[in-house]
């Protein structure tokens, strides 16, 4: 689901969004796929960009409820961040790891956005995947 978080905005909006961060909220069995896997679907998946470029609305920020969540991004992020014998700082170092506060669900047009442009049915999951968008 699309929606908004991160921010002290009262009910945002695409068109009124406020400080807040355009946000996936991802919902997975545990039992049949981590939270590790679905975090590393996220990088693989996602190119963080600047805020410089980006301004909070679309900042890369993974929101955690617990501490659990947070250290398996930490863990995660550690394992694909090239190793510091080689140059230059890595993109994943752009994502930030903060508590989630509110979600506020985006309006219905934003929902499966990029499929709806495409003109593709939206598919379900295989049975252990994720669907990120």
């Amino acid at each position: 689901m699309v929606g908004y978080c991160g921010g002290t905005s009262p009910s945002p909006t695409y068109e009124a969004i406020g400080d807040h961060t355009e946000a996936l909220r991802v919902s997975f069995d545990p039992r049949r796929l981590s939270l590790e896997a679905v975090l590393r679907m996220f990088w693989r998946e996602h190119t963080p960009m600047p805020a410089a470029f980006t301004g909070t609305q679309y900042r890369s920020a993974i929101f955690c409820h617990d501490g659990h969540q947070r250290e398996a991004a930490a863990r995660v992020k550690k394992a694909l961040t090239p190793s510091a014998t080689q140059r230059g700082s890595s993109p994943l170092d752009l994502t930030s790891f903060e508590d989630a506060a509110d979600f506020y669900r985006a309006e219905e047009y934003h929902q499966q956005w990029i499929a709806k442009q495409r003109g593709v049915p939206r598919e379900r999951p295989r049975q252990g995947e994720a669907q990120l968008f």
